[in-house]
């Protein structure tokens, strides 16, 4: 599963995807991760959360990104959900670039049946249509 939250910068994203990782532990088995794209504290995250602060390792690629991603699985096979927030913070690219993207953490999520949400900053009502079906 994957899901979008996608809004203007200062709409809540981070604020509803923190809420949705602490929640997530009521009824996880696995461990969740919580990738932030910059070097912001997460205050309100819950210390059993694994927080990664993606730009302490230089990423500046999605498909380096989607490496990085799946190196934390290969760490852990019990990796149930991983949060996202920030995905243009690592990388501002393309429209294609991110939907090579989207088609590569697909293969992830159901191949080691990870859950992934993701905040985008953007406008809802404008992001490509290989988005639309993602968008929470």
């Amino acid at each position: 599963m994957i899901k979008f939250i996608i809004g203007p910068k200062g709409s809540g994203k981070t604020r509803t995807v923190v809420e949705m990782a602490n929640k997530a532990l009521e009824d996880c088995k696995g461990e969740i991760v919580f990738v932030n794209g910059d070097n912001r504290h997460m205050v309100g995250l819950n210390y059993r959360i694994r927080y990664v602060s993606a730009k302490e390792f230089g990423i500046k690629k999605l498909n380096v990104f989607y490496g990085f991603l799946s190196g934390l699985i290969a760490r852990n096979y019990d990796t149930d959900q991983i949060f996202i927030d920030g995905l243009l913070d690592v990388s501002a690219e393309d429209p294609d670039e991110i939907k090579r993207f989207l088609y590569d953490i697909k293969k992830l999520a159901d191949k080691f049946n990870t859950k992934f949400v993701i905040t985008l900053n953007g406008n809802p009502e404008s992001v490509p249509a290989f988005l639309q079906e993602y968008i929470a």
